[in-house]
């Protein structure tokens, strides 16, 4: 009996060791594919601003045109549609980006209440896209 007490307790111990070590893995996987997230995250909402500007111009050239009579109003309208897009797209890859750093941190263990406050304020001070803007600004440097 002392001897199989003595082969379940090791075998046990091997088992929790597998377990912990399989954990680990788990997260060390888990955080690096949270960093690489991010990392496309901020290319993404970069891009998404540059696709802002130059939907804008855009829009500038075509208003011009119609303006002039080269273009009609549909032609306006589509313009503006596709910077009500590009609008979209980029607060969408700007929430992405706040939620996967989120997640990074909480992977990391280095999430705390005053990052979730940093980024309400991050959010609420950016700047608010809006047709009648012409210049867009900010750029994701939390």
């Amino acid at each position: 009996g002392i001897s199989a007490g003595r082969r379940q307790a090791y075998e046990q111990y091997n088992a929790a060791n597998y377990n912990a070590q399989a954990t680990q893995r788990q997260v060390i996987t888990g955080t690096r594919a949270q960093h690489i997230a991010v990392y496309t995250n901020v290319q993404t909402v970069n891009a998404r601003h540059q696709n802002i500007i130059s939907t804008r111009s855009a829009l500038d050239a075509t208003e011009a045109g119609y303006e002039v009579g080269t273009r009609n109003i549909v032609d306006v309208l589509d313009a503006q549609r596709r910077l009500y897009a590009a609008m979209r797209d980029y607060t969408n890859a700007r929430y992405d980006y706040v939620v996967n750093v989120l997640k990074l941190k909480l992977n990391a263990g280095t999430l705390s209440p005053a990052d979730i406050i940093y980024f309400n304020k991050w959010l609420q001070a950016s700047e608010s896209v809006s047709l009648s803007d012409r210049s867009p600004a900010t750029s994701v440097n939390p």
